[in-house]
């Protein structure tokens, strides 16, 4: 081997280490920064499953009856929340913890939980029934 090969091999090996530190010091920032881009350019339309829509903050899901005389609801499809959704859900869900209330959501939406004498106001929070 030439002198020239062992230092192509040795540079190559060297940047090999330092990308396997970065990549092991900084993974937990690289997944946040992955999930953060997907949810970006992910359309809620797209999601056909229901708990992948339920995963997403940004996406609700939309139910309905299985069909035009039944009484039962089914998962229809998904859907973005619009900007002013999320500003007034994140608004909501403030008001309703300095109020004293639980932020509650699943699949069907988000509610406020308020003691048992109280009811969820969306201006004033939990307030008296």
């Amino acid at each position: 081997m030439s002198s020239r090969t062992i230092i192509i091999i040795s540079l190559f090996i060297a940047v090999a280490m330092v990308a396997s530190v970065f990549i092991y010091l900084y993974r937990g920032q690289v997944d946040l920064l992955l999930e953060q881009c997907i949810s970006k350019i992910t359309t809620c339309g797209n999601i056909l499953n229901e708990e992948d829509c339920y995963q997403k903050d940004f996406c609700e899901s939309i139910y309905g009856p299985t069909c035009p005389t039944c009484q039962d609801s089914e998962f229809k499809r998904c859907e973005r929340i619009s900007a002013q959704g999320l500003v007034q859900i994140e608004k909501e869900k403030k008001l309703c913890s300095n109020s004293g209330g639980e932020w509650y959501r699943n699949k069907l939406g988000n509610s406020c939980l308020c003691g048992s004498s109280q009811k969820f106001d969306k201006t004033q929070g939990c307030i008296s029934k």
